[in-house]
């Protein structure tokens, strides 16, 4: 039941579908952290399905990558995509950090936020569009999973650091630890590495699951400079690490395609 309601809070927080809502407990914040890498596989397994689906029936990858991502986009109210504008709105402002995370706050979006926003979503179709469409309920799955493991790992707390009151990090403070992260990086990867080695060959498997790790170190490296520029990290700094990280998977499956022979 537990882990029911855990899926249960992570769908009401970090998707617009429509749940009934439930009475809010001090654990259902951690726990929803925890089972949000199961729904980013589930719904990456969804979307890209999706535009496979739609490739094979129009022949075009390229709508059948824009039709996958722009699924997520919805169901997710594109809150990732939005905080990866925002950061970069804050970083490119080259102010304090202070008011750095004042501009993330502002409801509009600079041209930095644009540029991001832009390279961002053509990296993603490019990415995609790269390599068969058949892979994509994998790919697209693994990227989402692996993405969403990332929230986790930056609200575990760092030696000497003091939650700021009214974030993530504080709501999870002492609630979920680094074991709940180790578990979900091992769901992550046994059940994409597991699925791909029998749909697609081990080689693959290995490969991609390779990939997943390199993008998490990628998104650790992102996570200290976003430390050591903002001081802390808000809901824009993970959306960023979200997309960051998905991103990273999905290219990083582009660029190896040809080298493990995948059709």
């Amino acid at each position: 039941m537990r882990a029911l309601r855990a899926l249960h809070s992570a769908v009401a927080m970090y998707t617009w579908l429509p749940v009934r809502k439930h009475d809010w407990t001090d654990s259902d914040f951690p726990d929803g952290l925890v089972a949000f890498p199961w729904l980013g596989l589930a719904l990456g397994g969804a979307a890209g399905s999706l535009g496979w689906g739609a490739t094979a029936v129009s022949g075009s990858l390229f709508l059948g990558a824009v039709l996958a991502l722009g699924a997520v986009a919805f169901v997710t109210g594109a809150m990732h995509l939005d905080g990866t504008a925002d950061v970069a709105d804050a970083l490119g402002s080259r102010k304090p950090a202070e008011q750095a995370r004042a501009i993330m706050k502002q409801s509009d979006i600079g041209p930095m936020g644009v540029t991001s926003l832009l390279f961002t979503l053509l990296l993603e179709v490019g990415a995609l569009c790269a390599v068969p469409s058949h892979t994509w309920p994998l790919l697209v799955a693994a990227g989402m999973g692996a993405g969403r493991v990332t929230p986790l790992a930056a609200t575990l707390p760092r030696r000497g650091e003091v939650a700021v009151p009214g974030t993530l990090s504080a709501l999870v403070a002492g609630k979920a630890g680094a074991a709940g992260l180790w578990v979900s990086r091992a769901a992550v990867l046994v059940s994409s590495g597991l699925t791909t080695g029998w749909l697609l060959g081990w080689r693959t498997a290995v490969c991609w699951c390779a990939v997943v790790v390199i993008a998490w170190v990628l998104a650790a490296c992102w996570q200290r400079h976003l430390l050591r520029r903002l001081e802390h990290l808000n809901g824009d700094c993970y959306g960023s690490l979200i997309e960051l990280t998905q991103l990273s998977v999905w290219l990083g499956a582009a660029l190896t395609v040809n080298l493990i022979g995948v059709t």
